[in-house]
């Protein structure tokens, strides 16, 4: 029987492993490993943990108990902890060391543990009562700075294998990671910033200044420097981690792989090119994702926006590069914008027109080339569901939150910026916190819901609510072509006579005329878009 040697009671391993969380733990050593019993104890549990197999080294100065340990198995690395060095990291390090060294071999475990890890170790509780070595009040000490949970186990080793009356101290230590620094990162800080002083104030003084994109490229060419760097350090290392050796200088059938593959996640191909790609792409998404650039684009625009994607992974994200899609999407998008507001204008008219309620949204007056012609009124009502079909609890589903998101996006294009935002969301929310189903306030008009379907929608800016009808009237013709251009005095009769039924008086139509600036809208204009976007 060697002297150091007091195998772990089971009662004592049970304790030593209760609440120990596996998911955590992969990697484990156990010092002074004996005949394996700890590690035959840890092999269980993970068994008993949907099959998990551990990956247990072992050390063992006794070679008979050395022998014993790889009849079982079990995997021998070294024979002697206290001279025990390597590179590789363990979760755990579990442990019942020899208790006349035991405040050195826990301090060597708190040293392989120092970048994080977890340690269980039993320890004569003199060890830790009695601190009257420099090393045991060390030894404290560190223990007391990692906050290490210790509990005090009188008649631990009554009835073991080897019986002793010692009392153990049963000591758990959770190491918190450490976390590393990069030299990369440190000296890419240091640089100036990476975009040309000179070519931003020349972008700024034609485009505007704008804080939000200055910021997200400013980031774009740091990670895109971080990661072209570390590619390059990997490159310059890889000559030396290869998986084979040379067998002489002139070994011409020499085709080695490197032992570490730096690859690009789902990137196409390998290498710098590769990365700067998959980097693009990451940031063009963000920015088409991010309101500040989007939010004022209806659903349909933004996903012309998304469509664009793989194209752009080929473009640099640059400010150049982004005014130049913002300038082409305002320009190519002028239709799509025209569209969506005669479609809305449709739905709000005539698309409905077929049932008693929905009839009531249109006035009627005689149109220039049509008999016709319909301007929206001030209540309109549509299908629209805003009750849960189970309860008739107001519910308002991402339905309705789009519908409405998108009248107000087409209003948005038509207010050039007057009307101060108001969170659709947030305010549908809070009515529906509320129980509250009529006159819900958003930005140019309230919401109504009824149970059976509808929502009436009452606009509150009427001036915003002409320009829309005017708008609308304009382009299905039934307008004559100077209208609010030219006086009412200088109109022919015709013209006065249709003038007046859409304004409903002179003086109304006079309002049109002195405010023409607000409330005409120039075909294929790009101001209407780049006001809010």
């Amino acid at each position: 029987m060697f002297d150091n040697f007091y195998p772990t009671p089971p009662d004592l391993i049970s304790k030593m492993l209760s609440g120990l969380n596996t998911t955590l733990i992969q990697t484990i050593l156990e010092p002074s490993a004996g005949k394996g019993d700890l590690a035959e104890a840890i092999k269980q549990k993970f068994d008993r943990s949907w099959g998990r197999k551990p990956d247990i080294d072992c050390i063992e100065i006794q070679p008979e108990l050395q022998h014993i340990l790889k009849g079982k198995k079990f995997r021998v690395i070294s024979d002697d902890f206290l001279a025990f060095s390597t590179q590789k990291q363990y979760d755990l390090i579990l442990m019942n060391p020899p208790f006349d060294e035991g405040d050195k071999h826990l301090q060597k475990a708190l040293e392989l543990q120092e970048n994080g890890g977890h340690i269980i170790c039993i320890l004569n509780a003199e060890t830790i009562k009695n601190p009257y070595t420099n090393t045991r009040k060390a030894l404290k000490r560190q223990l007391e700075d990692y906050a290490a949970e210790i509990t005090y186990i009188k008649d631990a080793f009554v009835g073991a294998e080897r019986a002793t009356a010692v009392e153990v101290a049963l000591i758990k230590v959770a190491i918190p990671k450490k976390e590393f620094g990069s030299k990369i990162l440190d000296n890419l800080r240091k640089a100036p910033k990476f975009y040309d002083e000179v070519q931003q104030a020349k972008y700024v003084a034609r485009f505007g200044a704008n804080d939000f994109l200055d910021a997200i490229v400013e980031q774009y060419n740091f990670e895109a420097q971080a990661g072209i760097n570390l590619l390059r350090e990997y490159y310059a290392m890889q000559p030396l981690l290869m998986d084979r050796i040379k067998k002489s200088e002139d070994d011409t059938s020499f085709y080695p792989n490197s032992i570490i593959e730096l690859r690009i996640k789902d990137g196409d191909g390998i290498g710098i090119n590769a990365f700067v790609k998959k980097l693009r792409y990451k940031y063009w998404e963000a920015l088409f994702s991010n309101p500040k650039f989007v939010g004022r684009l209806t659903q349909n625009l933004q996903t012309e926006l998304f469509n664009r994607l793989s194209a752009l992974q080929d473009y640099d994200f640059s400010i150049y590069n982004i005014m130049t899609i913002k300038e082409e999407l305002l320009h190519e998008t002028i239709r799509g914008v025209e569209e969506t507001i005669l479609k809305l204008y449709e739905d709000f008219s005539h698309k409905y027109h077929w049932a008693d309620e929905t009839s009531k949204n249109i006035h009627y007056f005689n149109g220039w080339k049509t008999n016709k012609a319909w301007k929206i009124n001030k209540k309109v009502i549509i299908p629209l569901n805003g009750f849960d079909s189970y309860d008739q609890k107001p519910y308002f589903r991402y339905t309705v939150l789009s519908r409405l998101s998108d009248v107000t996006k087409v209003f948005d294009y038509l207010d050039s910026g007057r009307t101060y935002d108001v969170d659709i969301e947030s305010e549908l929310k809070s009515a529906q916190e509320r129980g509250q189903t009529s006159k819900i306030k958003l930005k140019y008009f309230t919401v109504t819901f009824y149970k059976k379907g509808t929502c009436h929608i009452e606009f509150t800016d009427l001036d915003l609510l002409d320009k829309f009808n005017l708008y609308g009237c304009q382009r299905k013709g039934w307008l004559p072509p100077h209208f609010g251009k030219k006086r009412y005095k200088d109109m022919d009769a015709e013209e006065q006579e249709v003038a007046k039924a859409f304004s409903g008086s002179e003086a109304e139509y006079n309002k049109i005329y002195q405010g023409q600036d607000f409330y005409l809208v120039e075909s294929n204009s790009p101001l209407l878009l780049a006001e809010k976007f």
